[in-house]
C-alpha cells in the first residue's frame, strides 16, 4: 500500500507525541503492508501547526530517521487546511507542500461548513500549477451528501480521498455511511490511512481494508491504494489517476 495521508512526524501537529510513538507507528504501518508513507503533517496556523514549505526539509528528515529503522519509504506532503491563513493571499503557492516531486497537494476543507467559494479556491490552486486531492471527503456533509457537487469537483479535475477507517466505523456511523456511498458510487480516487499513532493502523488500515474489500473488487482496491497513489507521486494528470 502507498498511503497518501498520514502523520508520522512527531511534535508538529496532532500526530505522534515523540520519537518513540513515531517509530511504533512506522513499524505498525510496515507490518500492515504499507511500503510508502506520505508525511502529510497539518498546515493549520489557527492551531499553531505551520508545517509549510519552510518546514518540509526538517519534517522529512525526522520522519526518514524512524522510517529507515522500520524499513518504510517516506515522501513529503502536507494537509493544507482551507482558511485565509493558508490560502488568503496571492502568495499561498509558496507555502504549499506537494507530494514528493509532484505538483499534487492534499487539501482539507473546513469542518464547520462549506467555504464561501470552494470552486474559486480550487481553480486558484490549479492556476498556480498544482493538482488537488481533497482529504477525507466523507467527513464533510456539505460535500459528501451532495452527489452533484462531488461530480462537479471531479469533472473540474480534482480528486477525492476517503479514509479507510471511515469504512470500518473508526470515527462514527455517519462517516461510515458516507464513505460507503462514495465508494459504491465509484467517485473515490484514493483510500488512505490517516494514521496518527500506532493504534490507528489496526483500526484504520487493517479494519478498513477488510471493510473495503466487501464493497469493491480486489483490482479496484489495488487501484485506490497502490497504482492510483503511485500515479499521483509520479505527477500524472487527474484522468490518468482516476478513470
Amino acid at each position: 500500500m502507498i498511503d497518501l495521508h498520514g502523520h508520522l512526524v512527531w511534535g508538529v501537529d496532532d500526530g505522534p507525541f515523540d520519537r518513540d510513538e513515531s517509530l511504533a507507528l512506522a513499524h505498525a504501518a510496515v507490518k500492515a503492508g504499507v511500503t510508502t508513507f506520505a508525511c502529510t503533517s497539518h498546515i493549520r496556523p489557527d492551531k499553531g501547526w505551520v508545517n509549510d514549505a519552510g518546514r518540509v526539509a526538517h519534517n522529512l528528515a525526522r520522519a526518514k530517521e524512524v522510517a529507515d529503522i522500520a524499513g518504510l519509504t517516506v515522501v513529503q506532503g502536507a494537509e493544507h487546511y482551507v482558511d485565509d491563513a493558508v490560502f488568503g493571499d496571492d502568495a499561498f503557492h509558496e507555502r504549499l507542500v506537494p507530494y514528493g516531486q509532484s505538483r499534487w497537494v492534499l487539501v482539507e476543507t473546513p469542518y464547520m461548513g462549506a467555504p464561501p467559494d470552494l470552486f474559486g479556491l480550487l481553480a486558484r490552486i490549479r492556476r498556480k500549477g498544482f493538482k488537488v486531492l481533497l482529504a477525507h471527503v466523507e467527513r464533510f456533509p456539505y460535500l459528501c451528501d451532495d452527489d452533484d457537487l462531488v461530480d462537479r469537483v471531479i469533472d473540474a479535475g480534482h480528486l477525492v480521498q476517503c479514509n479507510l477507517g471511515s469504512l470500518a466505523g473508526a470515527y462514527n456511523a455517519r462517516q461510515q455511511k458516507a464513505a460507503e456511498k462514495l465508494l459504491k458510487r465509484g467517485v473515490v480516487a484514493v483510500l488512505a490511512g490517516d494514521c496518527h499513532r500506532e493504534k490507528d493502523v489496526a483500526d484504520n488500515i487493517v479494519a478498513g481494508r477488510a471493510a473495503a474489500k466487501k464493497l469493491i473488487s480486489a483490482a479496484t482496491f489495488e487501484r485506490l491504494t497502490v497504482s492510483g497513489p503511485r500515479a499521483i507521486l509520479d505527477d500524472a494528470a487527474p484522468h490518468k489517476v482516476f478513470p
